[in-house]
């Protein structure tokens, strides 16, 4: 059950996604010759209001195929091709005149009409990680760094002028870098990534007290246990409630933002090399994971599961987003980049290239998601995504 849960939840942010691109089209008057959940063999397929409407067999991906749009633009090479009968064309179904093929073609639009039918995909995801952190938060509020029960502890951190109840909201190094940080796990997650950093010289945290921003300096503190570097002060648990909307609407962007800095710290990551074959995960890796926490949370109840499933959800969807946005070749980053250098210089590159482009850019996205998927099912039985539950 809890497998079928997370194929559920995933193809749930993939259908949000191309919902944002078909809302968009249709507001244009962009025709949709085909918009799928899936990709393979069709499972179920029917045609309504001029579009076909289908789910497909691997919950992998999903398209919005367009009326003008090359094939791998669209995401789904299985794009039907229009077939001439008499005065219109036929895809699959799906039926033009030939004289209305230029009034509802994705390609005739405007350039800032497609640019908005592009991101509309990338904005829907962005709009359902939000609302997701805006429910988590009314339900199980924010868990700020605060320090607490630090008095005692001797550690250059605590000796520097920190006290019991500041509130971590930035800290920087020696090298000029600074990072604000709103949430615990944020903070967490921060010192875990950037351990280099505490090497560099001496810490400077910045706190909230009493409702004014104090700083402090003092140098790294290195556990001797672990052997990694800490800030060298304890730190309250428990969760606060926001107490009116815009609180709400803040300590929802802070959830937001924290997803968001993962995916962009684990991309700065794999550009350095530091990332292991391990570290890597796919659409199997995704569904195993997800799989596992709805089920370790079952036995806190059906709300617990619900939220855990939320939570997983908003951090894929804002994934879902950023990784859309990446400058290549058949993903909405590509597409967007050929039509920002479109109204930059005035011109419309020539589609033909701009086509051969796609195909070549989603061919190779095709041959990375088979590896990708040969390496999820690698580190599922040798047990690498399991380890990450406990």
């Amino acid at each position: 059950m809890s497998i079928v849960l997370a194929l559920l939840a995933l193809s749930f942010l993939v259908f949000f996604h191309e919902l944002g691109h078909f809302l968009a089209a249709k507001f244009f008057k962009v025709g949709v010759l085909e918009f799928s959940i899936g990709m393979g063999p069709r499972i179920l397929s029917g045609v309504f209001h001029n579009t076909r409407y289908s789910l497909k067999l691997l919950p992998l991906g999903g398209s919005c195929a367009m009326l003008g749009e090359d094939a791998a633009g669209s995401g789904d090479f299985s794009t039907a091709k229009g077939e001439e009968e008499e005065d219109v064309l036929d895809f699959d179904g799906v039926v033009f005149s030939k004289e209305d093929l230029e009034k509802y073609s994705f390609e005739k639009k405007p350039a800032w009409q497609r640019f908005i039918i592009c991101f509309g995909g990338v904005w829907h995801n962005f709009l359902l990680a939000f609302l997701l952190a805006i429910i988590l938060t009314v339900n199980i509020g924010t868990e700020f760094p605060i320090i607490g029960a630090s008095s005692t502890v001797e550690t250059p951190a605590m000796e520097s002028g920190l006290q019991d109840g500041d509130r971590i909201v930035a800290i920087a190094f020696a090298d000029g870098s600074k990072r604000s940080l709103a949430t615990l796990q944020e903070l967490s997650i921060f010192l875990e990534l950037h351990q280099e950093d505490f090497q560099k010289g001496d810490i400077k945290l910045i706190v909230l007290r009493d409702g004014k921003k104090e700083s402090f300096t003092f140098s790294p503190y290195r556990d001797p246990e672990s052997g990694r570097y800490r800030l060298g002060v304890q730190l309250k648990n428990g969760r606060v409630s926001a107490k009116n909307l815009f609180q709400v609407l803040e300590y929802s962007y802070y959830e937001f933002r924290f997803n968001a800095r993962i995916v962009f710290d684990s991309l700065a990551m794999i550009l350095r090399g530091k990332v292991s074959r391990q570290d890597v995960m796919g659409p199997v890796g995704t569904v195993a994971v997800i799989g596992g926490a709805v089920q370790q949370s079952s036995s806190g109840g059906l709300r617990l599961t619900i939220l855990v499933l939320m939570n997983l959800s908003l951090m894929l969807s804002v994934n879902l987003g950023i990784m859309n946005l990446l400058p290549i070749p058949a993903l909405d980053g590509g597409r967007l980049l050929f039509i920002l250098l479109e109204m930059l210089l005035r011109k419309r590159l020539n589609p033909k290239w701009e086509e051969r482009i796609n195909t070549v850019g989603m061919a190779i996205l095709l041959l990375l998601m088979v590896a990708i998927v040969f390496n999820d099912v690698f580190n599922l039985f040798t047990g690498v995504y399991s380890k990450l539950l406990n």
